[in-house]
């Protein structure tokens, strides 16, 4: 309710806020730093899409073996998708902020599964 009566230079603070919550580590045993649970949220001025749970990897792998013990340093280690990687949401939050760049680290590009 706060964000929403706060009148911000281009419309209200909740229409222009972002929010990214997550860890830093898939599956701590291992430390592995890729498929990250990441949480991204954003203000409806800000073109993000709402409503979605976006797997990158799974269309490449098929499915998840947990069974095998092994199996998850196949998706934690490395991005099995090139898309799945944390520097593509941050260059697409900067770019949401309006910063004018077309790299982030490593990025491969922007995430167009996350904003129109």
């Amino acid at each position: 309710d706060q964000l929403k009566a706060h009148q911000a230079e281009d419309g209200n603070l909740l229409d222009t806020t972002q929010v990214l919550w997550g860890s830093g580590m898939s599956y701590g045993h291992s430390h592995g730093n890729a498929n990250l649970p990441t949480l991204y949220a954003g203000g409806k001025k800000l073109g993000v899409k709402h409503g979605k749970h976006i797997d990158f990897n799974l269309p490449k792998i098929g499915k998840y073996n947990v069974a095998e013990a092994n199996e998850h340093y196949k998706i934690c280690g490395r991005p099995v998708d090139d898309k799945a990687r944390l520097s593509n949401l941050l260059l697409t939050i900067l770019q949401r902020c309006g910063v004018k760049t077309e790299k982030f680290q490593d990025s491969t590009g922007v995430l167009s599964e996350v904003v129109a």
